[in-house]
């Protein structure tokens, strides 16, 4: 066989034998169900994700419904993929309700009050008969759904926890119904948040007469919020508030953590934090004690901003709850160094001791004691601590 026509096949059979260890599988995002509907005289898709504790767990999960599914329901699975990753929120299902193309806006307009009733008693009746459910519902629309959302909060407010809207419009008619819920409920407590970009014509004028009754009449009870988001335009907006409207949702979900002392300061300082762990244990059942995260990095942002006396206050706070044995070693020593930095040598010799005896194959607590004796001009025990590092060293070496 001519060598050139040898190579050619034998590359030939290479490419086919490496395409051969590929492996296939269908990317799948959940299940969709078509009901059949007797209010609407028509077939409605559903689509459903469940998260992924569902399978082995018993719990009951919270429901987000989405309104065009047949746009934002991957967005919502994205949402909630990150969300989840980075305990920004508990799990919850997502159930995406697609509109026909036929449909048009009408379900939300002129049909509204029968899609209400398909929502509540057919798409709802079997996501709730079908699925494990906390009866925790939000419920999210854009543009005509936008509107479609504040007009379900005001003609069945209890069907949902959670309501939010996306260029929500038209908002006129709606406004009043807003209104009137307000004056008759003083209590009302419900979750509202709607948006608009700055842009948006039509869109902005009803969300500014919205915000602007909420804010001379919304009962003390209700969370809402406005946000008029800059540099999105009409289209863009969905995804920009389903993002802020569950963060906001879920507020109180989060370990808290500040970014530093200034913005520690202005949220209230530690009566903030207290409180944040009450609504915190209220809302989701966790314990109402802060967490070891929660007070090491009020710690460490004292420690960033060499403020010694804002982080003596600090440890002073949380002496009573154990955290310092709890954290890791190399945080733990942080601590004792900043005492070593601030010419505390009693204090930081008392917690490089705790570490060296709890982590005695670890060299940084003994190099801890070292440096502290060398600063205090002994330096016979300073010699004695830096020797047993060395042995240390060489047998972790070894």
């Amino acid at each position: 066989m001519n060598l050139k026509i040898f190579i050619v096949v034998l590359l030939f059979f290479l490419n086919l034998k490496s395409h051969s260890q590929i492996n296939e599988t269908n990317n799948i995002v959940g299940k969709t169900f078509l009901i059949q509907s007797k209010i609407l005289n028509d077939e409605r898709e559903v689509q459903v994700f469940l998260p992924d504790s569902y399978t082995e767990s018993k719990k009951e999960y919270p429901v987000l419904y989405i309104l065009d599914g047949q746009r934002y329901f991957l967005h919502g699975v994205s949402l909630h993929k990150s969300f989840v990753e980075f305990r920004q929120t508990p799990e919850f299902i997502i159930v995406g309700i697609s509109k026909k193309q036929s449909d048009r806006n009408r379900n939300f307009s002129s049909n509204s009050k029968k899609y209400l009733d398909f929502i509540e008693k057919e798409a709802i009746g079997f996501i709730e008969q079908r699925f494990r459910t906390s009866k925790e519902r939000l419920l999210f629309g854009w543009a005509y759904g936008g509107g479609f959302v504040i007009q379900a909060m005001t003609t069945n407010p209890d069907l949902f926890k959670g309501y939010i809207a996306a260029s929500p419009f038209p908002l006129d008619e709606k406004i009043n119904k807003v209104d009137s819920l307000s004056s008759k409920t003083p209590n009302f407590y419900k979750f509202l948040y709607f948006t608009s970009g700055s842009n948006e014509g039509v869109v902005k004028d009803g969300t500014d007469k919205l915000n602007k009754l909420l804010l001379n009449k919304a009962p003390k009870t209700m969370n809402w919020t406005f946000r008029e988001i800059e540099g999105e335009e009409h289209r863009s907006t969905p995804f920009t508030t389903l993002y802020h409207g569950l963060k906001k949702y879920y507020h109180f979900y989060p370990e808290l953590q500040f970014s530093n002392l200034e913005e520690f300061n202005k949220a209230g300082g530690l009566d903030y934090v207290y409180d944040y762990y009450k609504q915190r244990a209220q809302q989701f059942g966790f314990p109402r004690e802060l967490t070891k995260w929660t007070m090491f990095t009020l710690v460490r942002n004292a420690m960033r901003a060499n403020d010694y006396n804002q982080f003596d206050t600090f440890m002073n706070e949380f002496e009573k709850t154990n955290f310092f044995g709890e954290l890791r070693i190399n945080r733990a020593c942080s601590i004792a160094e900043f005492y070593l930095e601030n010419n505390q040598y009693d204090k930081a010799i008392n917690l490089f001791t705790f570490l060296s005896e709890k982590h005695p194959n670890a060299e940084r607590p003994l190099k801890g004691l070292g440096d502290t004796y060398k600063e205090m001009s002994d330096e016979n025990k300073a010699s004695l601590f830096y020797k047993k590092v060395k042995e240390l060293s060489d047998k972790n070496s070894n």
